[in-house]
């Protein structure tokens, strides 16, 4: 629970800073603060997207005859894995 206060503390500062800093920007000059904003929030967008695209993922395991991926720690979960059986 301590985790999401932080998470939010800390996620809601920034949000608060950069809104601030948005609406003095637009109370400065609107037109030039709107392209620079729009600009800055596609590249960051494109930025993020490329990074999750090549992030490396879980390795997977096909499926054998021996059914060896049922005998890794994460193997699916059987009747006999349930609570009150």
């Amino acid at each position: 629970m301590m985790n999401y206060i932080w998470l939010f503390a800390v996620s809601g500062g920034a949000t608060l800073l950069g809104v601030a800093l948005a609406f003095g920007m637009i109370k400065q000059d609107g037109r030039r603060s709107i392209a620079a904003i729009a600009g800055a929030f596609i590249v960051g967008a494109l930025g993020l997207g490329l990074y999750v695209a090549t992030a490396p993922t879980a390795p997977l395991r096909a499926s054998d005859r021996e059914g060896s991926q049922n005998r890794l720690p994460a193997a699916a979960t059987t009747p006999k894995d349930l609570p009150g059986k």
